[in-house]
């Protein structure tokens, strides 16, 4: 039994640093991540929450490359991770109650709906700053967009788009300045699910080590020579397990 948790736990690292170098430019760690922790016997609802603890590792290391490159819009950050927060502890709410065979479900409808976003050719940046009434619909989105994360993750590709099309950020900016967002919603699901007892700290912390890892050297790369190919790669794994998780 001690072998098998230790086996399990050094998994756990190695998913978390796969994950978190290519989940940190491209986002969406959590629809690979999840699925082979359901796979691994842990119930759906402490894989997400567990989960989340280890996405604090690729938003802290995120944030740290990003800032240092100036890629961060702080201004419409703020705003938009408070309203964020709003949704996400509502769908955190959700998690808790929700039955385990239809989370199964609704796991994987989710990621293959989340993950159809990449493969979309993302809208080019405008050069035009965007009036008031376009951002306010943009930030107006992060509410919905933020419970959608906090129900399951994978909030951060809804978040891309809102930041280009809405802010006329590039992808880069939109990438860096989602992690402020990203991060507050971590936080406050986390405290959601950490009251109600259902993140395994143990696979957590596992998971975290990794992540951090991965992502400062994913953030890294990317920032020097792009993610595209990661991407594709990432969304073709990640197709194969959510379609098991629907149909299994």
């Amino acid at each position: 039994m001690i072998a098998s948790e230790w086996l399990t736990g050094a998994g756990l690292v190695i998913l978390g640093s796969v994950t978190g170098f290519v989940g940190t430019n491209t986002g969406g760690s959590v629809f690979f991540t999840v699925p082979v922790m359901i796979g691994l016997g842990i119930a759906p609802q402490s894989a997400v929450a567990t989960a989340r603890l280890a996405s604090l590792g690729t938003m802290l290391a995120g944030l740290r490359h990003f800032h240092k490159h100036g890629k961060i819009d702080y201004a419409a950050a703020f705003p938009a991770a408070l309203l964020g927060l709003l949704g996400a502890l509502a769908g955190a709410s959700l998690l808790i109650e929700i039955d385990p065979l239809l989370l199964h479900k609704i796991i994987g409808a989710l990621t293959l709906l989340l993950v159809a976003l990449s493969l979309i050719k993302k809208p080019l940046a405008g050069e035009s700053h965007p009036s008031w009434t376009r951002r306010l619909a943009g930030y107006l989105l992060f509410i919905p967009v933020g419970a959608v994360g906090g129900l399951f993750g994978g909030q951060a590709k809804l978040s891309t788009y809102i930041y280009i099309i809405f802010f006329r950020k590039t992808i880069s900016e939109s990438i860096g300045t989602r992690k402020v967002g990203g991060l507050v919603l971590s936080i406050g699901s986390l405290m959601v699910f950490g009251i109600n007892g259902i993140i395994n700290w143990q696979y957590g912390g596992c998971l975290l080590a990794g992540t951090v890892l991965g992502a400062n050297a994913g953030a890294r790369f990317a920032l020097s020579k792009g993610d595209e190919w990661m991407e594709w790669v990432f969304n073709i794994v990640v197709i194969g397990l959510a379609l098991k998780l629907l149909f299994e």
